[in-house]
């Protein structure tokens, strides 16, 4: 004779695996902090809704925008697209339409584009670099990774 709970605890493990199935999405990095390269402070940082990005991006393929403006000798806005796969940032970077005061850059799971007004170049450039050098761990990380 089979007792009611054998039922129960079956179903019990059933939800526990398919939870076990489910993707954890791990807290955003800190690509963005609120100074840079010595002269950038930061005024606005978040995490945009995938659907509200403002470039052309395919929307299925982006797990994550983080956005971030700063103010120091001029101003910029920074995009950080987390992708779905390197490749997909691959593609992006080669058809991507260049455009005034503007600059993009792939690396591994991240397409970064940084738009700016009046910035002094040598800034900008330090800008660049100091977000390429917290972008390099997180290449190719997986979620369960990080």
């Amino acid at each position: 004779m089979m007792s009611r709970a054998h039922p129960i605890l079956a179903a019990l493990a059933l939800v526990a695996a398919l939870a076990g199935c489910q993707r954890i999405s791990a807290p955003a990095p800190d690509l963005f902090p609120p100074a840079m390269a010595g002269v950038w402070q930061r005024t606005a940082a978040g995490e945009t809704p995938v659907s509200e990005a403002p470039d052309p991006v395919p929307r299925t393929a982006v797990e994550r925008l983080l956005t971030a403006s700063y103010r120091g000798p001029g101003k910029l806005e920074a995009r950080a697209y987390e992708l779905s796969t390197p490749s997909v940032g691959l593609v992006l970077a080669q058809r991507w339409r260049p455009s005034a005061d503007t600059v993009y850059f792939n690396r591994g799971r991240y397409f970064v584009v940084v738009k700016w007004q009046e910035a002094d170049r040598a800034a900008l450039q330090a800008f660049l670099r100091e977000l390429e050098q917290r972008i390099a761990p997180l290449e190719g990380k997986t979620d369960a990774a990080r």
